[in-house]
């Protein structure tokens, strides 16, 4: 094992590798600082250029530019309130508030930091799970999926702030909204109404750029006020570099979100984008004073994006060791190994296991690189929003479009980008939480296609599987325990206070 790591190491150095990962940085941040085209858009549009590269040189080429388009999508996120890519939107919460009161060159050094190590502890982990953990993963049967999913899902009761019955609300829409279309077991379809478009039900690009752009570029085009606009002092050097700062502070919080991220990489059929919002609940979750989130909290920045960049390093290992694809942008990639000649699976690492270590490298390389070239692009990307609202909002508003157009070519989701942009402003007037429709969105076809195969395979004794049993404590004792703390707290507060 140590001959092949090294073997992995000396792989990775070559000229030609190096030169991929270096190329293909730039051009997956270009694809995340645009809304709407995220990893998975970059690995379906770059896929055909690797057709005839050695298959390490293609392969890096392609995950480089993967794993740093969050980290891209975090500086949209923040500076504009739009997500450059769907897992980004867990970083609106608080990158925004942060961007709006004067902080964004805080909140941007902590994001970037977030990610860069986030994506080194993705990579740690890929080196020191992937001789372990294909036993466990093929011993993972739907009732646990299934409880894994249902640990997302109570993340929606969290991740709001106000009024729990809107956040409840919110995430229970979501959850409908995802049963539109082809039921995926039955194959039966759902609310299509005869439309042929309605099959496959509603895509998650349009949802996000419709939730969460559109009412920014409304407000944009119809407000005057200054707090719309980003002023280059507000992402100065040393602001940059407090930001930075703060992410080592707060290294324990980073270190839990990075490990949940790669904790739900892990697991086929969980979802990459579910990983950012369990962290960020996790988070506030576990948070001395939780009503800060929300608000501008730096904790609610670094969280989603340790666990973005972490989560990929987790994915890649049951793509490598079961040919199972841990996230919707492994799937794409798995495409590549195809292409180029390999195929992943049970016996992969017994013949390439120098190509899952430098792969793991190449994670990490590319994520530091990423950090350097943002903080270099930063204050260029400031100074091309430094103009007023009304006239920022029509170029935002093409991209969008482009964005929403260029996944799947096809003009029904310009129209639902208006629908769900119309739904995003009333929930922004209304105060309904929009991340918690998202989480609900994205979790419910997993929740409903394990729960219907745990039903048929086992009934109702499926609860009782010890796996189950013990992902269900962890809900219960996730809500308890920070509870029971925050008594404490108060009532020692209370003891303390001067009679």
């Amino acid at each position: 094992m140590f001959d092949a790591y090294l073997q992995g190491v000396q792989s990775l150095m070559a000229m030609d590798v190096l030169l991929a990962v270096a190329a293909a940085v730039p051009i997956g941040l270009v694809f995340g600082l645009l809304p709407g085209l995220s990893g998975l858009t970059a690995l379906a549009v770059l896929m055909p250029l690797v057709y005839g590269m050695e298959p390490l040189v293609g392969l890096s080429f392609l995950l480089a530019a993967h794993a740093v388009v969050y980290t891209g999508g975090s500086v949209t996120t923040i500076l504009l309130g739009i997500p450059g890519s769907p897992p980004n939107a867990a970083t609106l919460m608080d990158g925004r508030p942060m961007a709006l009161r004067g902080e964004a060159g805080r909140a941007i050094g902590a994001a970037l930091v977030a990610s860069a190590l986030g994506g080194l502890v993705g990579m740690v982990a890929l080196l020191a799970l992937l001789p372990f953990l294909q036993p466990v993963i093929v011993h993972l049967g739907s009732p646990e999926v299934f409880a894994l999913a249902l640990l997302g899902i109570s993340y929606i009761a969290i991740i709001g702030h106000g009024d729990l019955f809107k956040g409840l609300a919110a995430g229970g829409f979501g959850i409908f909204l995802s049963c539109f279309g082809y039921q995926d077991i039955t194959g039966v379809p759902r609310f299509w109404s005869g439309s042929e478009y309605m099959l496959d039900g509603f895509r998650l690009v349009p949802l996000v750029l419709g939730l969460f752009a559109i009412p920014e570029i409304v407000d944009l085009a119809v407000s005057k006020r200054q707090q719309f606009r980003i002023m280059p002092d507000s992402v100065s050097a040393d602001r940059l570099r407090h930001g930075m700062r703060e992410a080592l502070i707060h290294r324990w919080l980073l270190l839990r979100a990075a490990w949940i991220g790669v904790l739900v990489g892990l697991i086929p059929g969980v979802g990459g984008d579910t990983a950012p919002f369990v962290a960020y609940g996790s988070a506030k979750q576990w948070a001395r004073d939780p009503a800060r989130f929300g608000t501008g909290c730096v904790e609610g920045v670094i969280a989603p994006e340790a666990s973005n960049n972490a989560k990929e390093g987790g994915a890649l290992v049951p793509t490598l060791a079961l040919g199972l694809p841990g996230s919707a942008g492994m799937v794409i990639l798995l495409g590549g190994f195809l292409l180029l000649g390999l195929q992943p699976g049970v016996g992969f690492l017994d013949h390439h296991t120098n190509v899952a270590v430098a792969l793991a490298l190449v994670l990490a390389i590319a994520n530091v690189l990423a950090v350097i070239v943002m903080l270099a692009a930063v204050p260029i990307v400031v100074r091309l929003l430094d103009v007023r609202g009304e006239l920022l909002a029509a170029p935002l508003l093409v991209l969008v479009v482009l964005g929403a157009y260029a996944v799947d070519e096809n003009t029904m989701d310009l129209l639902f980008v208006a629908v769900f942009g119309f739904l995003g402003y009333c929930m922004k007037s209304l105060a309904y939480s929009r991340p918690a429709l998202l989480l609900g969105f994205v979790l419910g076809p997993t929740l409903e296609t394990y729960l219907h195969i745990s039903l048929q395979a086992y009934g109702a004794s499926f609860l009782l599987r010890p796996g189950v049993m013990v992902i269900v404590l962890l809900i219960v004792g996730g809500f308890a325990w920070p509870a029971y703390r925050r008594l404490r707290l108060r009532r020692k507060g209370d003891r303390d206070a001067p009679c």
